[in-house]
């Protein structure tokens, strides 16, 4: 809300006529006095024709990031001119102008400042890569800056001399008090008659302090984050409005809530040290109150719990009522079961890290502050403390119970400025386009580059990180928000389009920074960066107290088992002890020595842990040694009852062992005599397999001889039963069909009827051939039994030079055919005849042979069992003597 003054009318006519006559606007003034808010003011009604770049300074911004920059608002024009896009006019806002460091001590310039300086001068600057100069066409520039003070330096006089100089003085009280009155009154109309004057009292009071705030409390270097400015009034007033009627009906509940949003935005960053800032900042606030409300300070906190603290305000105390209200609460207890509640159902999400926390007073004092902060429009917060102290989770906590979305960045080893930038690409879409507040909890830790910083100051100050998106990538951006845009009234217009992306982004975009005190970082950062103060509402993490040690220690014992829970209790209250005796004697050495040693919280929780590691190390140690102990005395005992019983056992046993001497001595002469008759029986077993194996060598060589003969005749029978095999009833037909046959048939017929003891005429031998069986006849014929009369008949045959096969077959194959068999009987018989004697000597030395080797096997037989049972014998004397052995080892 912008509330117009005289002045604020006045500068803005000045701006808009230096702007139209094209010359360049210096806007100065203190912090807060609403520099940037009028430039933008001027911004917002240039004419379509003009578009629009802002840019915020910060210490470590570098002339060819501000080329780049520009460079990316422009087009080529022709070789060596540039113009912004469109063929449009280019107005530049440049915030924070003298932020940029000097290139040394001693010298006057910087660089990003003579860059403009030569654009001013000279209509343009060198291409960095080519080295070729560019004409900058059709552009104008609007600076604002504050006096220089910490990292805001004295501008050179060369560049000061190219503005239009315009000083914003810092408004009068009285201006002051009727911009916040304008603002105050229609809302406190909503409330009880005794509440709507308070308007003007409120506005007063406000400035009355942030006056007197301004003058107590000075920057120092362990204090730098003392800086105040009316952005600060500006909070008071808007925690002020957030006031229903419901809840706050009386006058003195309203100064109340006053008090409390005084507390938060300027007591929430003091230091807990010997100067006492929180109680010199009460006393402030009381004066204030007599002064402006005529109440006293303890009749206001009557009932507050903790008067450094101030009254407990949230929103988030009863869910189900309509636009959660903001009330104060006075029931510590139930606010802490509350936080607790939400503890336990964010533990209870699938997608969310479990945290184990001990919410102690402080700890939900620190969730509602940071809630509040959440809950304010364009709310960001800044969380300075020492590690461990619950920044980080803390937040996430209070997001959850706010129902924001939590954004984090992931560092890797390789995580440089373009993985940052994606990832605050993918928030900008969260917030911006998909229109999710989102809390973006940022970690010192997690400062990799200084980068990093800057591009947080630019989106603290203009929700906006210059030069992020490439052109390709811009009509994505117009294409999700243009249905919105429409929505709320704005055109088509690209420049429309990322203004409304932009304030969106600001609208849902918190930022949480968790920052550490710890060396002189923070306050480097604080000053090379104005916008982490600026735009942030301070929350500092001042050390745990000794009722939120020992709450901590007895949460962490929770787990253990001991005697009593007033032991846990006293346990826990000597971790305090411990803790904070280190943290005297941390300052002891900061005061004495001048050097720090830091005692953080991790360092606690350490303590805690040790304790309960070295605790169950002990106990399992002590628990070992009784158990040894008890298992040894058992087996002491037992041996005791052991030994009695085995003393019974031992004479029993006496017995037995002589038993078992006398049963061995008698086992070893039965041995004896066995092994003796079993030596016997194997030499003579020994002696007939010799002889029967030289036995067994005769046969076989008779039975070779024999094979060997049979083998010279077995091939021509075989070829003649090869040939007999080829006849089939057809050729036997062929044969028989002779009614005179040629002679060599003949002849062969009358050779094969004398093998069968038939007549050898024609006709018998014809009815033969007619037999059904001829051929088988043939095939089986019994060639070992042919009497000697037939082969003296058949010999005359064979010999004869007209019986031979090849002739015969000439006339007749089937006559060959059986003229080659004949041929083959006969000298198979003969060799046969020669062959039998040594058949009948093989067959009376194999039958002399089986009845020998029938006697060897019976006799192995015998030899086997003999042999058995003096390896039995000798086990049952092994066993005996084992036995034995036993009893007199026992």
């Amino acid at each position: 809300m912008i509330v117009p003054t005289t002045d604020s009318v006045r500068h803005l006519f000045i701006f808009q006529r230096v702007v139209s006559s094209k010359h360049n606007l210096l806007v100065v003034g203190s912090t807060g006095v609403g520099k940037t808010v009028q430039v933008m003011g001027l911004l917002s009604e240039v004419s379509t024709a003009t578009s629009k770049l802002t840019i915020n300074f910060s210490a470590t911004t570098k002339s060819s990031t501000l080329q780049d920059i520009v460079e990316s608002s422009m087009e080529k024009r022709s070789k060596d001119k540039l113009g912004p896009l469109g063929g449009k006019q280019l107005l530049i806002f440049v915030d924070d102008f003298n932020m940029p460091q000097k290139t040394s001590a001693e010298s006057p310039f910087q660089p990003p400042l003579e860059l403009l300086r030569l654009w001013m001068d000279y209509s343009g600057w060198y291409d960095r890569l080519k080295c070729a100069w560019r004409f900058v066409l059709d552009t104008q520039l609007v600076a604002a800056m504050a006096p220089p003070s910490g990292g805001r330096a004295v501008i050179c006089s060369r560049t000061q001399a190219r503005f239009h100089l315009v000083n914003i003085t810092t408004p009068e009280d009285s201006q002051l008090t009727r911009i916040f009155e304008s603002i105050l009154a229609p809302k406190l109309q909503e409330f009880d008659n005794e509440i709507k004057p308070m308007g003007r009292p409120l506005a007063q009071a406000t400035i009355g302090l942030y006056r007197h705030v301004m003058d107590v409390f000075l920057p120092t270097p362990e204090k730098s984050h003392y800086q105040f400015n009316l952005r600060d009034v500006a909070k008071v007033v808007q925690g002020t409005l957030l006031a229903k009627k419901q809840h706050f009906d009386t006058s003195q509940s309203i100064i109340r809530l006053w008090a409390h949003e005084c507390m938060r935005v300027f007591a929430d960053r003091f230091l807990e040290d010997a100067s006492d800032d929180t109680g010199k900042f009460i006393n402030i606030l009381s004066t204030r109150m007599r002064d402006n409300f005529e109440e006293d300070w303890d009749t206001i906190m009557d009932g507050v719990d903790d008067l450094r603290y101030g009254p407990i305000v949230c929103s988030f105390m009863d869910e189900n009522a309509e636009g959660l209200p903001y009330e104060e609460i006075r029931d510590l207890v139930r606010l802490t079961q509350r936080c607790e509640d939400k503890l336990e159902d964010y533990n209870l999400e699938p997608k969310l890290i479990n945290m184990n926390l001990v919410l102690f007073r402080d700890a939900v004092r620190h969730i509602c502050r940071i809630h509040r902060i959440l809950m304010m429009p364009r709310g960001s917060a800044m969380l300075v403390g020492v590690g461990g102290s619950g920044r980080q989770s803390l937040a996430r906590l209070a997001s959850y119970i706010a129902e924001i979305d939590v954004f984090t960045i992931e560092i890797t080893k390789q995580y440089r400025v373009t993985e940052w930038h994606e990832d605050i690409k993918l928030l900008f879409e969260k917030t911006g386009v998909l229109d999710k507040a989102t809390l973006f909890l940022f970690s010192d830790t997690q400062l990799k580059e200084q980068a990093f910083l800057e591009d947080i100051n630019n989106i603290l100050s203009s929700g906006e990180i210059p030069n992020l998106y490439t052109k390709d990538e811009l009509p994505a951006i117009y294409d999700g928000v243009r249905q919105r845009a429409a929505s709320a009234g704005f055109d088509g217009t690209s420049g429309k389009l990322w203004s409304f992306f932009v304030e969106s982004i600001r609208s849902n975009l918190h930022l949480v920074l968790a920052m550490s005190p710890v060396g002189s970082a923070l306050r480097t950062r604080c000053r090379f960066y104005p916008g982490l103060i600026n735009n942030t509402t301070i929350d500092w993490f001042h050390r745990w107290p000794a009722d939120a040690l020992a709450a901590v220690g007895s949460a962490f014992l929770n787990s253990l088992t001991l005697d009593s829970d007033d032991t846990r209790k006293r346990l826990s209250t000597v971790f305090s002890l411990i803790h904070l005796s280190a943290q005297r004697a941390s300052d002891q050495m900061l005061q004495e020595l001048k050097r720090h040693n830091y005692i953080t919280p991790t360092h606690y929780l350490e303590l805690v842990r040790e304790y309960r590691v070295i605790l169950n190390e002990k106990r399992a140690e002590l628990g070992n040694a009784r158990d040894k102990l008890e298992n040894g005395l058992a087996k002491l005992i037992e041996a005791r009852d052991g030994v009695q019983v085995m003393s019974v056992e031992l004479e029993k046993k006496k017995v037995v062992c002589a038993q078992s001497q006398k049963d061995c001595e008698n086992l070893l002469v039965e041995i004896v005599s066995e092994r003796r008759i079993a030596d016997e029986q194997r030499k003579q077993v020994e002696g007939d397999s010799e002889r029967i194996g030289k036995e067994e060598i005769e046969c076989k060589a008779i039975a070779d001889d024999a094979e060997a003969e049979l083998n010279v005749a077995l091939p021509a029978l075989e070829k003649a039963m090869a040939e007999v095999q080829k006849l089939d009833k057809s050729a036997i037909s062929e044969v028989k069909a002779y009614k005179s046959p040629p002679k060599q048939v003949e002849t062969v017929l009358a050779a094969v009827m004398i093998l069968f003891t038939k007549q050898t005429d024609w006709n018998t031998a014809k009815k033969v051939l007619g037999e059904a069986n001829f051929l088988q006849s043939i095939k089986s014929y019994d060639k070992d039994n042919v009497s000697p009369a037939t082969m003296k008949k058949i010999k005359g045959y064979v010999s004869h030079a007209e019986f031979k096969p090849e002739a015969v077959g000439a006339v007749s194959k089937a006559a060959g055919a059986l003229c080659i068999w004949v041929h083959a009987i006969y000298i198979y018989a003969n060799v046969a005849k020669e062959v039998a004697p040594k058949r009948a000597r093989l067959k009376g030395a194999q039958e002399s042979l089986a009845v020998k080797q029938s006697s060897l096997r019976k006799a192995q037989e015998e030899l086997a069992e003999v042999t058995a049972k003096v390896n039995r014998l000798k086990q049952k004397y092994d066993d005996s003597v084992g036995e034995k052995n036993r009893l007199r080892a026992e």
